[in-house]
């Protein structure tokens, strides 16, 4: 009879490198599909007459927990013009919500996606 203690010492060793280098590589595709969702929403406040002004304050920050990557994109209110992207995007009882904030994450997401699966199957080959 085989002693499998050591081949289950091995496949959790094998997993916690996956588990830390894998964390690494998926926050790279995040942060790359949030750099392009950002540009995207930049794009599409630069063509608006009334709120172009806000372009600059689009932004994103990553916000971790152990094992999670997060990321957040959209108008920073403490940068100038900032304070319009409530306006811009859901309105007001005057008017305005003329911007689609889930676009740029409908166009992202694909790709995104994509990207995980491929890096899914890179990981899956190093076990």
């Amino acid at each position: 009879m085989r002693d499998g203690s050591s081949e289950l010492r091995q496949l959790a060793t094998s997993l916690g490198h996956v588990a830390g280098g894998a964390l690494k590589d998926v926050d790279a595709v995040l942060k790359k599909g949030v750099d392009n969702m950002k540009r995207e929403m930049v794009a599409d406040v630069s063509d608006s007459e009334h709120f172009k002004g806000m372009a600059g304050a689009i932004s994103y920050e990553s916000h971790y927990l152990p094992g999670t990557a997060k990321w957040v994109v959209g108008p920073d209110k403490s940068r100038h013009g900032g304070g319009l992207g409530n306006i811009y995007y859901f309105g007001t009882s005057r008017g305005g919500g003329t911007g689609d904030i889930d676009k740029p994450l409908r166009s992202e997401e694909p790709k995104t996606l994509r990207a995980l699966a491929d890096l899914l199957d890179r990981w899956a080959d190093r076990l």
